[in-house]
């Protein structure tokens, strides 16, 4: 090869490896002054995967290590463990600075749970769900027991008066009772027709009519004492005579003639003086109360 020819390569070839040590040491300026990486490579590879950080300040926000080989340079290392120890002496005056008082937040160490630990998670969770289950049951059982109480309690109630209204049925039938026997023991014969006797009918509620002689010069109560111990009489004669006896016992009424209009309530007066002076119908009309 001709003298010429050879420094002509010798030249090209310098160029080329001079430029090539430019363009290295240009790359690795970028890279400490978090400009451009290899970034450009990777978008060639192609790919889905997520870019990583690409700066030193992302790198060192998404990676707080302070182990070297989880870093790609000593200086990013070094820098990653100042900020570590700033953060621990609770970093004074970042709030002044947005970059540093970013980058000192120190992201929370989640340890993996070991087994023993993971075990005893459980069996607190299956303690506290058959605690809750209990006492869900417990609530329940006081329910129903509170429920069975009060209607027990309402039975009770229910039986004390039902037991409370026999009794007074009784003792109002007992009463009674010993009333028409007291009426019967002082009641006059019917007397025989004359002067001085009216002929009356006597209209009970239950359709039945009773029919008597009386003297006009008889008080209004005899009319009373009759109805009573004839009821009486006819209750007795019946299929069960105590349903009767206990209604007859509590029953209030008094005698109304409709011709002549006239409520027969003084039992005191005579049937003369109350105007009963003939034969005439009486209506045996209840008292209802309010």
């Amino acid at each position: 090869m001709a003298p010429a020819s050879r420094a002509s390569a010798a030249g090209l070839s310098l160029k080329t490896a001079k430029g090539a040590m430019l363009a290295r040491g240009r790359h690795n300026m970028l890279r400490l002054r978090g400009g451009e990486d290899d970034s450009e490579a990777k978008e060639e590879e192609g790919g889905d995967e997520p870019a990583a950080p690409t700066t030193m300040i992302e790198r060192l926000k998404a990676n707080q290590s302070t182990n070297p080989s989880d870093h790609t340079s000593m200086l990013e290392w070094g820098i990653a463990v100042l900020l570590s120890i700033y953060a621990a002496i609770g970093a004074p005056f970042s709030c002044y600075i947005p970059i540093i008082r970013d980058l000192a937040v120190r992201k929370p160490i989640e340890k993996p749970l070991t087994e023993a630990e993971k075990q005893r998670m459980e069996r607190e969770a299956l303690r506290k769900e058959q605690d809750e289950e209990f006492a869900q049951t417990m609530m329940e059982d006081k329910l129903k027991e509170a429920d069975r109480r009060k209607k027990k309690e309402a039975a009770a109630a229910a039986e004390n008066a039902a037991k409370r209204e026999a009794e007074a049925k009784n003792n109002a039938v007992a009463t009674f009772t010993a009333r028409i026997a007291e009426l019967k023991a002082k009641q006059e014969k019917e007397p025989a027709a004359g002067n001085g006797v009216v002929m009356l009918r006597f209209r009970c509620p239950d359709g039945t009519q009773l029919t008597r002689k009386f003297k006009t010069a008889d008080p209004i109560s005899v009319l009373y004492d009759y109805v009573d111990v004839a009821r009486h009489d006819k209750a007795q004669n019946t299929a069960d005579p105590s349903i009767h006896l206990a209604e007859l016992a509590v029953f209030d009424y008094q005698l109304v003639s409709t011709m002549p209009k006239l409520i027969l309530s003084d039992r005191a007066t005579t049937l003369k003086d109350a105007g009963i002076t003939t034969s005439c119908a009486l209506v045996v009309q209840p008292i209802v109360s309010d």
